[in-house]
Formats: C-alpha cells, sequence, structure tokens
C-alpha cells in the first residue's frame, strides 16, 4: 500500500484512515481504491482498534472516482470489492465496491471535511454515521455526467432518506450543503470545520470507553441484515444474538460493572 496517499494512524483504540490527495480533492484512482479497502480491512483486523473514522485531507473528503489517472503504485491494483475477511456475515451483494465497508466489524464513521460528490459521495453513505464540516458540500453528480446512480446508491438512498428526496438529490444531481443534507437526514451531525475531527474523535472515544465492542460488532451486523429481512427473520436472529450475548464474557463484565459501580472493561469477547 502505498501510505503516501491512504494515510493509516491508530491512537486511543482509534484509527483514523484519511483520502491523501488534496490536490485532486481526493479523487480516487483504482489503485488508491483498492488500497483504501486494504486500510479498512486492516483496521477492521487489528485487535487494538474499535471504532475507524474516515475522513479526507485538505478541503475536500472525496471528489469522486479519477479514472484518468492511476497513481498510487507501481504495483498490481488492489481488490475494490468484496467482504472483509472476518468481517460480518451479510447478503452477498455487500460485497460490492464501498458496500463492502458495512462488513468491517467495528462502527465506521465518515468524517466528511468537505466536498463529496460521486463516488465519493457514495464512500460516505456507506459508513454507519455520517459527520460533515459546515459548508460542505455534496451531490450525486451522476446525471450532470452523462451516468446513473452508481452501485448500491440507488438501493441505499432511499432507505436513508425516502425514495423522494433520494430520487430529488439523484434527478437533478444538485449540490446540498451540510446543512441542508442534516435537515433530510442524509449526514448525522454538522460542526464547524475546524472541530470536525475533534468531535468524531470524541465520539468514537465514547463508543471505545462506554460500550462494549462485541455488542457493536453484533448490533451492525443485525441492524444490516435487517434491512433484507421480513420481521419474523429480523426476530429471530435478535432472540439468537441476545441468547448468545448472555453468555459472552462482555455480558458478564458489563453486568459486574453496573452492580459495582464502576466503569466496565470490556474485551469484545
Amino acid at each position: 500500500m502505498d501510505e503516501t496517499l491512504i494515510l493509516y494512524g491508530v491512537a486511543d483504540k482509534i484509527a483514523t484512515v484519511t483520502i491523501n490527495r488534496p490536490e485532486s480533492m481526493n479523487a480516487l484512482t483504482p489503485t488508491m481504491a483498492g488500497e483504501l479497502r486494504e486500510a479498512l480491512q486492516r483496521a477492521g483486523n487489528d485487535q487494538g482498534v474499535r471504532v475507524i473514522v474516515l475522513t479526507g485531507a485538505g478541503r475536500g473528503f472525496c471528489s469522486g472516482a479519477d479514472l484518468a489517472s492511476n497513481s498510487g503504485s507501481g504495483g498490481e491494483t488492489l481488490p475494490v470489492n468484496g467482504a472483509v475477511e472476518g468481517g460480518l456475515r451479510l447478503p452477498a451483494g455487500y460485497d460490492a465496491k464501498f458496500a463492502y465497508i458495512s462488513t468491517v466489524p467495528k462502527p465506521v464513521i465518515a468524517a466528511i471535511n468537505g466536498a463529496a460528490v460521486g463516488a465519493g459521495l457514495l464512500l460516505a453513505l456507506h459508513c454507519d454515521l455520517r459527520f460533515a464540516a459546515q459548508g460542505a458540500k455534496l451531490s450525486t453528480a451522476f446525471a450532470k455526467r452523462g451516468l446513473v446512480a452508481e452501485y448500491a446508491m440507488a438501493w441505499l438512498l432511499p432507505r436513508l432518506i425516502g425514495p423522494a428526496k433520494a430520487l430529488d438529490l439523484l434527478l437533478s444531481a444538485r449540490t446540498v450543503l451540510a446543512e441542508e443534507a442534516l435537515s433530510i437526514g442524509l449526514i448525522d451531525r454538522v460542526f464547524p470545520p475546524d472541530e470536525l475531527m475533534a468531535e468524531a474523535r470524541a465520539y468514537a472515544a465514547q463508543l471505545v470507553a462506554d460500550v462494549s465492542p462485541r455488542s457493536n460488532r453484533v448490533i451492525k451486523q443485525l441492524v444490516y441484515r435487517a434491512l433484507d429481512q421480513g420481521i419474523e427473520e429480523a426476530v429471530s436472529d435478535a432472540l439468537e444474538a441476545m441468547a448468545e450475548a448472555r453468555r459472552s464474557d462482555d455480558y458478564k463484565e458489563g453486568v459486574a460493572a453496573w452492580k459495582e459501580k464502576r466503569p466496565a472493561a470490556f474485551s469484545g469477547r
């Protein structure tokens, strides 16, 4: 992996993955897309990581795909799709490019520091939570290029904001600012630009300190599986998962910590 284009760092059990091509507003080449997947795979496997923050360098989050260039490394291009190894058990559709983020067995927070356009917006949508800087610009862009909703966007966007709002953004390809995106449920929180990363890390730190990583892993799998399930199957999955949770070390620790009025020391088991 060319670590100058996809940066990876870990501190306080939080992995930060940064798309680092600011001169092109972090447009992704095919090589970079493979390196991004490899970085998320690395974070998913790292026992010292409990939460992942994905962001961009400079003024943009990701301006989409740059198919005219394949800058990034001289070697073979890495896979850009496929569920991460050791990840969550989800339907085969989550093997698709960027959809694989849902199979990462840890919370993934998109810290949208600037423009997220086309495939860049799709990348953010597949993260579990989206925090954005005030004034950040978001656009589907596809219809203005003679293209259509890429990969799973036509499936995912209506589930996030409803069919009418999804069609508005896809048909018009108009640009929305973070403030409007918040009001329609496209993103979850908005912060001043100079506070975005600190706030994203503070939220991640709260997850690290307060909740069971095993619970987060199972909850994430239940939520994404339920999108394709009827209620009977979803209830059955939840009951099975709850029975397994009651046998886990984290459940025993959580109950003990509550009784003893102390912070829990979860192991993830």
